[in-house]
Formats: structure tokens, C-alpha cells, sequence
């Protein structure tokens, strides 16, 4: 089993890269919040803000990595940060073996180095940090639909690991 042995939100699960040794302002940074129907994305500004992007809703999966794939060349990203859904003690879910799956179809299509980060608690922190909370059923499905909390939650981990490594706000 894997454990963190700094606190969930700062910890380094698995590098791909040394990304201390990456300099920042030449990276690229695409930010995933995974999910098995609706995938969250995000990107970072020059001034290393995160901000969602439109999130991969198609219904097959293999429409969801075109659409992923869409974003990696328009912003021409360097290096994928992937929501990790460790417990809240720091260990390994049942969840984070369907993640690992998730990431190596992203290596095998787009031959990017992935950062994992723990992903605990962005989606809530996304419905208390920005976007407009549902105040319906309907508007809790629309918001679901989009995957506009999805994507929200992604800016929350791109932004958790960009200020962890000093980048940005």
C-alpha cells in the first residue's frame, strides 16, 4: 500500500519526470480530474493561475481522449498533472487502480510525462471556491452534464501543485 508521508493535499504520489528539474515557465501544464464518464480539465496561465477548461463529456471513451487530445496540441502542453484519489489517510483507493489505467492510455497516446497529485477534497473545494452552486435538481444534472464541476476541480489540483512547487500565486 501507498502512503503519503506529507499531508494529502502536497503529496507527490509518482513522477514520471523530476519535474524540480523542469523549468517552469517553458512547461505546460494540462490539469485531469478523471472520471469514467465525464473528464475534468484544466490549464495554467504564464503567471501560473488554473483555470477549467471545457471538460471531455463525449460518450465513448475513445471521443473523450480525442477531445483530450484536442487541448494537449492547441496548448501545446509538456507535462500532465492527473487527480490521484488517495484516501483521506494518504493510501491507495479501489479507484486509484482505474486511474492508473487512465494514465497509461494517456502515455500511450500522447507520450506525455504524468504527475500524479492527490485529488482529495477539489471537488468540494471547486463548489466552495468558484462557479455558481446548482440550486436544483436540473441545474445539479446541466452542471453534471457539462462537467463543468469536473473541470473546476481539475483548476483546484493544477493549482494545488503549481503553488506546491512555487509556481504561480
Amino acid at each position: 500500500m501507498e502512503r503519503c508521508q506529507t499531508a494529502p493535499s502536497t503529496c507527490r504520489i509518482e513522477y514520471s519526470v523530476k519535474v524540480s528539474q523542469l523549468d517552469p515557465v517553458a512547461q505546460v501544464f494540462l490539469g485531469i480530474d478523471y472520471g469514467s464518464r465525464r473528464v475534468g480539465l484544466s490549464h495554467a496561465d504564464e503567471l501560473g493561475f488554473a483555470f477549467p477548461l471545457p471538460a471531455a463529456v463525449a460518450e465513448s471513451a475513445d471521443e473523450r481522449f480525442a477531445q483530450i487530445g484536442k487541448e494537449i496540441a492547441r496548448l501545446k502542453v509538456t507535462l500532465l498533472v492527473l487527480g490521484y484519489p488517495l484516501s483521506v489517510e494518504g493510501e491507495r483507493t479501489k479507484r486509484c487502480d482505474e486511474v492508473d489505467v487512465f494514465a497509461a492510455e494517456l502515455t500511450r497516446r500522447f507520450a506525455l510525462p504524468i504527475e500524479k497529485v492527490d485529488e482529495a477534497l477539489t471537488s468540494q473545494a471547486a463548489d466552495d471556491l468558484g462557479g455558481r452552486k446548482a440550486r436544483s435538481a436540473n441545474e445539479r444534472k446541466q452542471q453534471a452534464r457539462t462537467g463543468e464541476r469536473d473541470s473546476r476541480a481539475a483548476a483546484v489540483l493544477l493549482q494545488d501543485f503549481l503553488n506546491s512547487r512555487g509556481i504561480g500565486s
